[in-house]
């Protein structure tokens, strides 16, 4: 028996599609191609897929009841989770709801490596077979490049015969380390390409370079197609095992970005994607194991292990890229299941494997991870920290884009820097330390992380006094007033988003603590503190230490070093001896589960609390 098929608008595009009655509402906006918001996956846990049904508003369901207010249930206002479609339905959707692209970080500094690329061209001549030259075309191939070791593959040996005898022109050989990888007719030894991408839950980050010469030719950014199916890796697991080709929809998804990404830079450089022969990936060891279609469920269980560890070389045509046939594909390769390649990547592009003094570096996205060591010795954690500071959890938390509030100064009043420029759609991460480390200084929020109460905060100034409001029985500040937002409603921090921070900020403190202390090292005392990452960039340093989340060094030893995990990738395609260096590092940095410490619980713990002020 047929289903019943139903209409859905969505305004203010006016941008109608047909849907199977039963459609959730998120899927019919992927349809519309329109992206919501859903941090939790589609569970109805964070309450971030807020829109207005116009028409025809079902009844709400618990999870609407949890997260709408009675006004709100009775205007229309409905999770698009957890909605399913039954009957013509016209639906606003405000931006704060939207998936919008966000500021993706694609530049990093990085040590200096010699330039050695894995891939080389060479001008050739090869003479013609005949009666006196019984040599086959493969081994006068190999005399004519000067390497009768070399290897070819067999799409290479179909091929020969065919390019061999085109007429008589040169050929220019692509060689890959010790194997001809491909004959190119003429002269087309200026031009040799290769794509760097850092794959990253959040957001997928790719380079454009010249092999010839090393440099970076362009970059091009998407967000994670996969953010549809949750924003952390242990959803988009949770999908992979529950939904029967949920890890094919993964690896679909997270290609379809990566590839045009691939389209992007290449027009940008006015070249052919056939012109890229060499592509390098990184990424945490679930965005890794998907990209290669490995099963990454066992990453979310106890005891947390990965499939595998080590690099993986295939063409890259096998991985879905589309590219040069004959291209390689290099992923580089993991530390263990929660520690990946892009934290590899932190530390070779930050040359912190090859120091005699320690360095801590502390990468805080999606997920947390913290690496201290030298040349002689390397520890490295997880910490489960992202979802707050990626505006997951946050009454009006937001992804660093347009509309975030991105700076918050305490002066005449509360002052706020929005991204774009525009009116306030909720806060982001940088944001978010920057409004708890003012309002504790201020003494709005004590050492507990408790906000004063509007009617016992006497001892604060008036312009202060005035923004703290009741918010579902416990105080809150406004930060942004509703006349000056962009949804006309005020953007809060309310006393659960104070205690988001701390859970997050404790995190990565007893990580830090955990880690340092293995190495026998008090963390105030580390000479060198490395900030990778977006929200490692954008934070100011002083308001991280001023809540806990970093030790308390001079703030000169703590550098901000970008996207170092794009770098690291770009420095192992333009370096082929690093790739040895990226082994070792995976080989020998030691994992430590914190989950199985009872000092990261102590540590964690101690650090709920916000230091004193001074």
């Amino acid at each position: 028996m047929s289903r019943q098929t139903v209409r859905v608008t969505f305004q203010p595009e006016g941008r109608a599609v047909f849907v199977l009655a039963g459609t959730t509402l998120v899927e019919a906006a992927g349809q519309a191609g329109i992206v919501l918001s859903q941090p939790c996956g589609g569970e109805g846990t964070c309450g971030k897929c807020r829109v207005e049904v116009l028409e025809n508003a079902p009844e709400p369901t618990d999870a609407d009841r949890r997260h709408l207010s009675p006004s709100e249930l009775a205007a229309g206002w409905r999770l698009a989770c957890q909605l399913s479609v039954g009957a013509d339905l016209v639906v606003s959707v405000p931006q704060e709801t939207r998936f919008f692209e966000q500021m993706i970080l694609s530049e990093g500094e990085s040590c200096q490596y010699p330039f050695q690329p894995n891939l080389r061209k060479q001008l050739i001549d090869v003479p013609p077979a005949s009666i006196e030259d019984q040599r086959s075309d493969l081994d006068r191939l190999k005399a004519a490049i000067g390497n009768g070791a070399l290897r070819a593959d067999l799409s290479l040996i179909r091929a020969l015969p065919g390019l061999l005898r085109s007429g008589p022109q040169p050929l220019t050989a692509v060689l890959e380390g010790d194997e001809i990888q491909w004959l190119e007719p003429g002269d087309t030894t200026g031009g040799l390409w290769g794509i760097a991408f850092d794959i990253g839950t959040t957001s997928v980050v790719g380079t454009l370079m010249d092999l010839t010469d090393g440099s970076s030719r362009c970059v091009a950014s998407r967000t994670n197609p996969q953010v549809h199916f949750g924003d952390d890796v242990v959803t988009r697991i949770g999908f992979a095992e529950r939904t029967p080709d949920g890890l094919d929809r993964l690896r679909k998804r997270l290609l379809t970005g990566l590839n045009e990404i691939i389209e992007e830079v290449c027009d940008t450089a006015q070249i052919e994607p056939e012109a890229v022969y060499e592509v390098v990936a990184v990424g945490n060891t679930t965005m890794s194991h998907i990209f290669l279609g490995i099963d990454p469920s066992p990453i979310a269980h106890a005891p947390y292990v990965a499939v595998c560890r080590g690099a993986v070389d295939l063409k890259a045509v096998e991985a879905g890229l589309e590219v040069n046939g004959n291209a390689n594909l290099h992923v580089l390769p993991n530390i263990a299941g929660f520690v990946g390649s892009d934290t590899v990547a932190v530390v070779l592009a930050s040359g912190m494997a090859l120091r005699d003094e320690p360095t801590l570096a502390i990468d805080i996205g999606t997920n947390g991870e913290v690496v201290v060591g030298n040349r002689r010795r390397l520890i490295a954690c997880s910490c489960a920290a992202g979802p707050a500071f990626e505006g997951a959890r946050i009454r009006h938390g937001m992804r660093a884009t347009d509309g975030a509030v991105s700076k918050v100064v305490l002066n005449a009043g509360i002052e706020v820097g929005v991204i774009g420029g525009g009116r306030a759609a909720g806060i982001c991460g940088s944001g978010l330390v920057d409004a708890v480390a003012e309002l504790l200084s201020a003494g709005v929020i004590d050492e507990t992380g408790r906000i004063a109460d509007p009617q016992s905060a006497a001892h604060l100034p008036d312009r202060l006094r005035r923004a703290i409001l009741e918010f579902e029985g416990q105080p809150a500040v406004v930060l942004v007033e509703a006349a000056d937002s962009r949804t006309g409603q005020p953007v809060l921090l309310t006393q659960k988003d104070v205690r988001e921070v701390q859970l997050a900020k404790a995190a990565v403190h007893a990580g830090i603590e955990v880690v340092c202390r293995e190495l026998g090292l008090d963390p105030r005392e580390v000479p060198r503190v490395l900030m990778a990452g977006g929200f490692g960039t954008f934070i100011r340093r002083s308001q991280a230490q001023r809540i806990g989340l970093l030790p308390a060094v001079p703030t000169d030893r703590i550098e901000s070093i970008g996207n170092a995990a794009a770098a690291g990738a770009k420095v192992v395609l333009a370096c082929t001896k690093c790739r040895a260096e990226a082994e070792r590092i995976s080989r020998e940095t030691e994992y430590v589960e914190l989950a199985a410490r009872p000092d990261f619980q102590t540590a964690y713990m101690e650090a709920m609390t916000f230091p004193p002020r001074a």
